[in-house]
């Protein structure tokens, strides 16, 4: 089988000087951090451990093993940085110094741990991993479908649909295989501040299912991984990534696949007060209008939001979110005013002013807003917001005024000139920052029969999908270099196989499922070759192996990777 003529070869444009790269390679197993039940820490002193099999535990440190029956409990706690193991109150040991490993042969359970209501459960590896004398880690080790099909059906109800939940295991999976270095003994965590991962007993079939037919498929931008953000409910129109996470926005490296989006194709962004007062007042035309936070509103007496404030502006400000800084060490009051001075595109607040009688303050970033304005101790919906207030009048009693005067009582009194606000009404639309993919929005496309890649690049622009990057050596060892990635025929999409062939091999020897192919690389001088492999393709998983290069290419290196494309015929 040979390459596709020159007219249909795919190019890159060419760099003067090419350096290679390491290319980031897909994830195959991953290191979730579990927390505590309130999701409060994932520092834990001591915890528990069951299951329907034989546990394996294993000290890394000495090497020393033991074993616990099926449905026993085992207590481990952690004092003076030595581990103690108790079976069912028997010590297997009181000087383990871990990391611990505890290998069962379906599940464990982390007993008094429940998730969704049941009991938390976990397939794959359990570590325990010290962080202080008296604190450890437990990280669950595991391959990352499984870890996506434990995601999949907390982050998105299932009820959306097939198509919407592909979208979501798409945007997961690429969200877990993002470069990070926030954590020291795992990847990700387990709540909203990753993904929500629940375990295996939150596993549904219809999300499992979306799962496994977009195994290996990633939203790509020039090739790479996007980061694929989401959030509940953006309101009708998506938030530019900068805007919202970026810290100096003017120097901010552009993220094209995260810019705003209009769900009306006929919306325009909101630039003006009006409009973002016209746009929120409304049920407008939107993929978001069936969601519970589509529009709301939200409204305190000025009493209440002056307590709010007075403790949210001192968080916010050990944030570095307020200007200038408050302390605490005085009380706030006669909350005059709330101003928008920031918008983006959707018309989030970007920047408000909060106006007291005795101090005037500024509150930046969407984040640091939802925060400072709270209800009920939960921060604020969205920034997408306009605000109202209700104000009266104060008039002097003429009587009282009297008295006052003949008692020497000089309390203040309000002005005929001024007025009082009695109330704060924020109207908006939203649920999170609004960045990148909208669940809710996703679960209508699907509702209109789109497809997963339809609900995709809605939300992410200019994206293709495919699987990473993998990398090919020489390797005296023989060793394969694999990619696997769900194919549905019926898609009616075509694939290509992509090849960055910087310094010109000599030869390539790969597969294509159970077809091989050697072509000749002498006749080729572009450095990314492109080969349609659609027709070798079967309905499910399919494979793609390279074989590594030849001794007399040991110095180079290439790349492949599959990309789907439109439609067969467009």
């Amino acid at each position: 089988m040979k390459f596709l003529s020159r007219g249909f070869l795919i190019f890159i444009a060419f760099l003067m000087f090419f350096t290679p790269v390491l290319a980031q390679e897909e994830k195959t197993t991953i290191r979730v951090g579990i927390s505590n039940q309130s999701f409060s820490t994932y520092e834990h002193n001591s915890a528990k451990f069951s299951s329907p099999n034989e546990i394996l535990i294993v000290d890394l440190a000495s090497n020393s093993q033991f074993k616990v029956d099926a449905a026993k409990v085992l207590n481990i706690k952690i004092s003076d940085s030595n581990f103690k193991i108790l079976s069912d109150g028997e010590v297997l040991t009181k000087e383990a110094k871990g990391p611990l490993v505890l290998t069962p042969k379906e599940k464990i359970a982390i007993v008094e741990l429940n998730r969704k209501g049941s009991p938390a459960y976990y397939s794959g590896l359990i570590e325990l991993k010290s962080t202080k004398p008296d604190k450890f880690n437990i990280i669950n080790v595991l391959d990352l479908q499984t870890y996506l099909k434990g995601v999949v059906p907390n982050e998105m109800p299932v009820s959306f649909g097939l198509e919407a939940l592909k979208a979501q295991a798409v945007a997961a999976r690429n969200y877990a295989n993002r470069p990070q270095n926030a954590y020291k003994n795992y990847d990700i965590c387990d709540s909203t501040a990753c993904q929500v991962y629940y375990g295996v007993n939150s596993q549904k079939e219809i999300s499992n299912k979306a799962v496994d037919e977009t195994k290996g498929i990633f939203a790509m931008y020039k090739d790479e991984p996007i980061l694929a953000l989401y959030s509940s409910t953006a309101g009708g129109i998506s938030e530019d990534w900068k805007n919202v996470y970026a810290l100096n926005q003017s120097n901010a490296a552009p993220k094209p696949y995260l810019v705003s989006v209009c769900d009306d194709p006929n919306q325009k962004f909101l630039t003006t007060e009006k409009e973002v007062r016209d746009f929120y007042s409304n049920k407008t035309l939107s993929y978001d209008i069936k969601s519970p936070r589509y529009r709301w509103i939200v409204e305190w007496e000025t009493p209440e939001l002056e307590a709010v404030l007075n403790k949210t502006l001192l968080e916010q400000s050990r944030a570095g979110l307020v200007e200038p800084k408050f302390d605490g060490s005085y009380t706030l009051e006669g909350l005059k005013d709330i101003k928008v001075l920031k918008r983006g595109n959707s018309g989030k607040a970007l920047e408000i002013e909060i106006v007291f009688k005795n101090g005037t303050f500024k509150v930046m970033r969407e984040l640091g807003i939802r925060r400072v304005l709270k209800k009920n101790n939960s921060m604020l919906a969205s920034a997408n917001f306009f605000v109202d207030k209700t104000e009266v009048r104060a008039e002097k009693n003429q009587e009282q005024e009297k008295e006052n005067q003949a008692i020497f009582n000089f309390e203040k009194f309000i002005h005929p000139d001024e007025s009082k606000v009695e109330k704060f009404v924020l109207t908006g639309g939203g649920f999170g920052h609004g960045v990148g993919m909208s669940q809710y929005g996703a679960g209508y496309m699907a509702q209109l029969g789109k497809k997963y890649d339809e609900i995709l690049k809605h939300y992410y622009s200019g994206i293709t999908l495919g699987t990473m990057q993998k990398q090919v050596v020489y390797n005296p060892y023989n060793l394969e270099y694999k990619t696997e990635f769900y194919y549905q025929k019926s898609s009616g999409q075509n694939v290509i196989l992509k090849v960055v062939n910087p310094k010109r091999v000599s030869s390539l020897n790969f597969k294509i499922n159970e077809h091989d192919f050697n072509p000749d690389m002498s006749g080729y001088s572009a450095k990314t070759l492109g080969m349609d492999i659609t027709k070798y393709l079967v309905n499910g998983v399919n494979q793609v192996v390279f074989l590594p290069l030849s001794e007399k290419d040991k110095s180079k290196t290439i790349t492949f990777q599959i990309e789907i494309g439109n439609k067969i015929g467009k």
